[in-house]
């Protein structure tokens, strides 16, 4: 049997606010999709703004399904 601790791997985005890339995801699938909502949301960015960057390149590589044409983070696939 193995005896090490088996924890689901998280990092914490915003030390700040002590919010986590888990967070983030959940609110991003429940429909923030942006900085600003996120900001809204969990307070992510609203400090010091170290995470900002991280932020950014995480909603960069986060699927977007809202379907706006003008959206940079819109999925470039055409639909089928």
């Amino acid at each position: 049997m193995d005896s090490r601790l088996h924890l689901p791997c998280v990092m914490i985005v915003c030390l700040c606010k002590a919010v986590s890339d888990g967070a983030i995801e959940r609110a991003v699938a429940e429909g923030d999709h942006s900085v600003e909502a996120l900001a809204r949301r969990c307070g992510v960015g609203t400090e010091c703004g170290m995470c900002l960057p991280t932020l950014e390149d995480m909603l960069a590589r986060i699927p977007c399904d809202k379907g706006c044409a003008d959206c940079p983070r819109r999925d470039p696939r055409p639909a089928h």
